[in-house]
């Protein structure tokens, strides 16, 4: 994540604080060789999960009020005494019930403000908790346990220093203003600019997620210890049911987290607001860095589709590449060309090629073996007709020529159009 601040208060406040907060690899060796940064060569799929954050809603839509035309004939029903509204249509008095609606207004904004401050810290609050059991608890115990340093540092990466920045810097900030100084200074966006320098530490976390994941699922299988040592602490009711890669999740996430809060607090700012410039960049800040950990993320599951396909392919082909990408895959009829009889085959269709399938009638390991590949480039595909069969087309490679029958004329039209828009 490339973030630039270009105050540099932040970091001096927080090496006074937590010495241990560091992105770069000379420095990790002092936080130890769980902070150290680690290479992504591996995939892991983020599971769509709720954000977690149930922000106010949008502000309550005005009532509807009659048209100038019509004012006239609804004045009684509208107003109790008809002298509170005059009957011209210039409109140079407010109804009772339209300054008692703007009145609503103004006094429900502070209360939302309020209310979105008080989201922030609550969820500031858990997720500090989350990342005081990754890094106190499944770390810590793990190192007893004499599971391999290398291993520590694979899992859990710099989750350290995030830990030491949000539970000695950043969360006391925010308690401190909402708790104790929000009547007199009701403000966020001072403080949210603060986080902006340190969000490069989520880069090198999101960075070796993937990795991470690989090396969590491998040692449960592999190393007893540390399949003891995760399953126990997972019993534990701090965990709250939920596996270590479950919370391993809310780093990766943390950030649009925070723009979305800032978003909706923005909405409710009123434009003369002394917070409303400190926000606006704090929210231009957040959402860059939003958007490098929506990227990995979207990444990482790209990979992590290319995997499973391998393995359905029973590890044959060559296909998980960073360059590789999964656009369509469906069932198929393949037409034979001698009595034209249909028989099942799978298509595979990546941005370099098409995979020719034969399925396999096996609960487990391979699923599909691959008849053809067919690479993307000079392939041909278009509509045929055929005499008393539907939704055919065909697609010609270098090397041989494939009929085929898809089971509707939508189906049909989608093959044909993304096998053209990837060609």
């Amino acid at each position: 994540l490339e973030v630039i601040s270009s105050s540099p208060n932040p970091q001096t406040r927080l090496h006074e604080d937590c010495t241990a907060v560091t992105v770069s690899k000379e420095s990790q060796e002092e936080l130890g060789n769980k902070d150290s940064t680690a290479e992504l060569n591996g995939s892991g799929k983020i599971p769509n999960r709720d954000s977690g954050i149930d922000s106010p809603s949008c502000s309550v839509a005005g009532e509807t009020f009659p048209s100038e035309e019509g004012a006239e004939q609804k004045k009684p029903s509208m107003a109790g005494n008809p002298g509170e509204m005059e009957p011209d249509r210039k409109g140079t008095k407010p109804s009772s019930m339209e300054q008692k609606r703007d009145s609503t207004q103004d006094d429900d904004k502070p209360q939302k403000l309020f209310n979105i401050a008080n989201e922030l810290l609550h969820t500031e609050e858990a997720y500090v908790k989350r990342l005081h059991l990754l890094d106190q608890i499944f770390c810590t115990k793990l190192s007893e346990a004499g599971i391999s340093p290398d291993v520590i540092t694979g899992i859990f990466s710099n989750i350290s220093s995030i830990y030491c920045f949000h539970g000695q810097f950043l969360l006391p900030e925010l308690k401190t203003r909402i708790t104790q100084e929000w009547s007199v200074n009701p403000r966020l966006g001072d403080i949210l600019q603060k986080l902006a320098p340190f969000l490069k530490m989520y880069g090198e976390y999101v960075k070796n997620f993937d990795r991470a994941m690989d090396i969590v699922n491998t040692c449960m299988q592999r190393s007893s210890p540390f399949k003891d040592v995760v399953q126990n602490i997972q019993k534990q009711e701090v965990c709250g049911n939920l596996t270590l890669q479950h919370h391993m999740l809310e780093p990766v996430q943390r950030i649009p987290r925070y723009e979305l809060l800032l978003k909706d607090y923005l909405k409710k700012l009123p434009e003369e607001s002394p917070d409303r410039k400190d926000a606006e960049k704090s929210l231009e800040l957040i959402s860059t860095a939003a958007n490098h950990s929506n990227a990995a993320i979207r990444k990482m599951e790209k990979m992590h589709k290319l995997l499973e396909v391998y393995e359905r392919l029973g590890g044959e082909e060559d296909i998980v590449n960073p360059a590789n990408e999964l656009i369509k895959e469906g069932h198929i009829q393949k037409l034979s060309a001698k009595n034209g009889t249909a028989q099942d085959r799978y298509l595979f269709l990546f941005n370099s090629m098409v995979l020719y399938c034969v399925p396999k009638l096996r609960l487990i390991g391979q699923k599909f073996s691959v008849r053809e590949k067919m690479d993307i480039a000079g392939l041909q595909v278009q509509e045929i007709a055929k005499q008393n069969v539907a939704h055919t087309f065909s697609i010609t490679g270098k090397k041989r020529s494939l009929e085929l029958q898809a089971r509707t004329e939508e189906e049909k039209r989608e093959w044909i159009n993304v096998s053209t828009k990837h060609k």
